[in-house]
């Protein structure tokens, strides 16, 4: 159970920064590699996908202070930030049979993807009620806040199901505006140049 809940705390992290948590993997990875048993582990650590971490964790750095751009930039990881917590439940879980493995992916991906959807959303308004150097406050926040989670979550598993509860709670809570957030920002991609009829 602790590895679950250790794969899937990473999970969560990587819906607010996927990069950022796969930097935090792999430096626990090289001090703790017992704890990693499952077979991406190795792929997550090699060098080519450190490498590409610390890329798309610099323009993830930049692109997200910058309005408007960084909903395109928040659109595209909808997919890359659920196959990202995928893998990372996949490496804290050590040998299981393929139906177990596939169920696993799939719940890492969904939690990945609620936590991706409360920031998205949490961003779409931040961006409309703040300019500036408000908005690059916020954004570093985030990220602080996704490494900070990770590391709390890695250390200590048994609030990852508070966690999970918390954020289901607060998407169902406020689903009406998440889902009208997330349809804003898939609109706005799609038609840059348009506004919605409330000027959202």
């Amino acid at each position: 159970m602790i590895p679950l809940l250790t794969g899937l705390g990473l999970a969560t992290a990587a819906g607010l920064n996927a990069w950022s948590v796969l930097l935090i993997f792999n430096a626990l990875y090289a001090l703790l590699p017992q704890d990693f048993p499952g077979g991406p582990a190795g792929f997550l650590a090699s060098p080519a996908m450190l490498q590409i971490a610390i890329v798309m964790f610099i323009a993830e750095f930049v692109v997200t202070k910058i309005p408007l751009v960084d909903r395109f930039w928040e659109a595209a990881h909808t997919l890359l930030r659920p196959i990202v917590g995928a893998l990372l439940a996949l490496a804290a879980i050590g040998e299981q049979s393929v139906p177990a493995r596939i169920g696993i992916a799939l719940l890492a991906a969904v939690v990945t993807l609620a936590a991706h959807a409360a920031k998205s959303t949490s961003r779409l308004t931040s961006t409309a009620a703040t300019r500036g150097w408000t908005q690059i406050a916020l954004s570093v926040a985030e990220d602080v806040v996704a490494v900070m989670l990770a590391v709390l979550l890695f250390f200590q598993p048994w609030l990852t199901p508070l966690f999970l509860a918390a954020l289901v709670v607060g998407l169902l809570m406020h689903w009406p505006r998440v889902a009208r957030g997330l349809q804003v920002l898939f609109f706005r991609i799609q038609h840059p140049r348009r506004r919605t009829e409330t000027g959202a």
